[in-house]
């Protein structure tokens, strides 16, 4: 049984928007053997889906360029980071106002006898 829902809220971290490229990062494996996944993927939506327990949980509709599907569970999302594609048809992340990091350089001083 699938229903289908509004995108908002969707993901801890960021508002998914349906039509929106996201270079998403999500967990598989059990707690024990956890790896973190990274994908650009198109979001589709988030649907409700019943397990075979009978429990209703949401999950995240997607789908990767080469038009495969990608579905996962909105508590396997890790982080969703906004994507577009530049002149060149390459895959450039967006970063938002405030989530630019600083990068520092070291300088080695040396001295000069």
């Amino acid at each position: 049984m699938t229903r289908q829902r509004s995108a908002e809220g969707a993901g801890a971290q960021v508002q998914l928007e349906p039509g929106g490229m996201y270079r998403i990062s999500y967990a598989l494996g059990s707690s024990r053997e956890r790896r973190v996944t990274r994908s650009v993927v198109v979001f589709g939506g988030a649907t409700e889906r019943r397990q075979w327990n009978g429990q209703v949980v949401e999950c995240l509709d997607f789908s990767r360029p080469q038009g495969r599907p990608l579905s996962i569970l909105s508590t396997q999302l890790v982080d969703a980071r906004p994507a577009v594609r530049n002149d060149s048809g390459q895959v450039v992340l967006v970063d938002g106002p405030g989530q630019r990091k600083r990068r520092l350089s070291r300088r080695r001083v040396g001295r000069v006898a």
